[in-house]
């Protein structure tokens, strides 16, 4: 298992899946600068629940969440309920926006393979580039403080960022739960196995090589992007691109 794919798994957004056009996590900012974070969850088969949390820092090198008092344990069950409340510590406060902002960007999977490209992403984008982009990330997560290294969610889709600059993307167990960056056409699935996706990429005529990288089986498609695999069973553990543990590969001719 790669570097990436250890810190990539540490922790998921926890979301039901919605369709990509619903408001499922808002946010608010305090007149300090500080940022509140509504998540929406919906399990099947039962009423939807509210969580919030409160950030100092939320967009920046060294995010930190901050304590809330008085909170009813099991959450809320409305939007305005959790409004109400941050209204009370903070009346400045008097709505909640989406964290998409608008914003949606669209990228054709296949397409991109075989450009060797995640354009309009690009290695370096500032933290103010990726919010104009794609708006704010769901959830934050502080990976060192020493290097200032941070990972965004956007759904399944995970950008680290360090010093304030993209560093990779990486999406874990071939999950699809898309928001404001999608990834449209041909996608993985939590079922794609190695022998799958190599017959999957021949189709569609992506060239890739074979590696073997921590004792787990990687398929390398030049442009950055690396998958790696459950080396027991060669299921697909990890998209990558522009990891710094990629192995760089030339377009080559199809593996035998």
């Amino acid at each position: 298992m790669s570097a990436g794919g250890r810190l990539g798994t540490a922790r998921q957004v926890g979301q039901e899946r919605m369709a990509i056009t619903e408001r499922r996590t808002v946010f608010a900012t305090t007149g300090e600068g500080r940022t509140f974070v509504l998540r929406r969850y919906d399990p099947p088969g039962e009423p939807a629940s509210y969580e919030l949390s409160f950030h100092e820092d939320y967009l920046g090198p060294a995010p930190k969440e901050l304590p809330l008092q008085g909170l009813p344990p099991e959450g809320f069950t409305s939007e305005t309920e959790a409004l109400d409340q941050v209204h009370r510590w903070h009346p400045e406060v008097t709505a909640f926006e989406d964290v998409r902002l608008g914003r949606h960007v669209a990228i054709d999977f296949v397409h991109a393979l075989k450009a060797g490209s995640l354009e309009p992403l690009r290695p370096s984008m500032t933290f103010e580039e990726l919010v104009d982009l794609l708006g704010v990330p769901e959830e934050v997560m502080s990976l060192s403080r020493e290097t200032a290294a941070v990972l965004w969610f956007y759904g399944a889709v995970q950008l680290c960022l360090d010093q304030g600059r993209l560093q990779f993307l990486e999406v874990d167990g071939g999950a699809d739960d898309f928001t404001s960056l999608e990834f449209r056409g041909w996608f993985l699935g939590p079922g794609t196995t190695k022998p799958k996706l190599e017959d999957a990429l021949k189709l569609r005529d992506i060239p890739f090589t074979r590696e073997i990288r921590m004792e787990a089986p990687v398929l390398c498609v030049p442009g950055g992007f690396q998958f790696d695999f459950h080396a027991e069973v060669e299921r697909i553990h990890a998209l990558y691109w522009n990891h710094p543990l990629a192995v760089p590969c030339p377009l080559s001719p199809f593996p035998t």
